[in-house]
């Protein structure tokens, strides 16, 4: 009975290790899903559009989404000082996620709100279509807050995607420093037998961003 109760307390932080990857994983592979994500929803008309916006909305949205995830990789050895550090830029960084996501929901109702009120101005300058064909005949002149609707588009899969890779640079950077788990939830970013702000000044040192 000992014997079994050790090795069973033995193979814990195993599954723990096992679980913590898949969920690093995912994460890691949900920024590109959010990047890529525009296209087929574009494509499967999940969201409102207009026809005469769905082209170049779906290549803009997905090609932002793609530069501002290689963006925040390529800063990842400035974000790690501050990101792990009690500090106020520290504090700011880990509120960020949630405030990409409030934008996102809010990007959502205002675009919502905007196509609802654009095809109420279409429909009382006289056209007597339905919104289906509305949406697929209004010339790209003629659609009412087109800019807005535009903007506020972008803005759904931007923000969306920011906190998505901020969300998972987090995880990235802990595993990269060995940042331990129990000592971050009590305020003591340790690394190892190191401060993090140590850890980080040796990574910095050694990548070819620093040089």
């Amino acid at each position: 009975m000992p014997e079994e109760r050790n090795q069973a307390e033995r193979s814990r932080p195993t599954r723990l290790a096992l679980f913590a990857n898949f969920f690093k994983g995912y994460m890691s592979v949900a920024t590109i899903v959010a990047a890529a994500i525009p296209i087929p929803i574009t494509s499967w008309k999940l969201i409102p559009i207009y026809s005469q916006q769905r082209g170049f909305l779906t290549v803009y949205s997905s090609l932002f989404c793609f530069l501002l995830m290689a963006f925040v990789f390529s800063i990842r050895h400035w974000l790690a000082r501050p990101m792990f550090s009690r500090g106020r830029m520290g504090g700011v960084i880990a509120v960020l996620p949630a405030v990409f996501i409030v934008l996102t929901l809010g990007c959502i109702v205002i675009y919502h709100g905007l196509m609802q009120q654009s095809i109420k101005e279409v429909h009382e300058l006289g056209v007597v279509l339905t919104t289906t064909e509305l949406l697929d005949k209004v010339d790209v002149t003629e659609i009412p807050y087109a800019v807005e609707l535009a903007a506020c588009y972008l803005g759904i899969f931007i923000f969306a995607e920011l906190a998505f890779v901020l969300m998972a640079m987090r995880e990235y950077l802990q595993d990269l420093l060995h940042l331990d788990e129990v000592a971050l939830l009590r305020g003591r970013a340790l690394v190892a037998d190191a401060p993090v702000e140590a850890r980080v000044s040796s990574v910095a040192e050694s990548s070819p961003v620093s040089r």
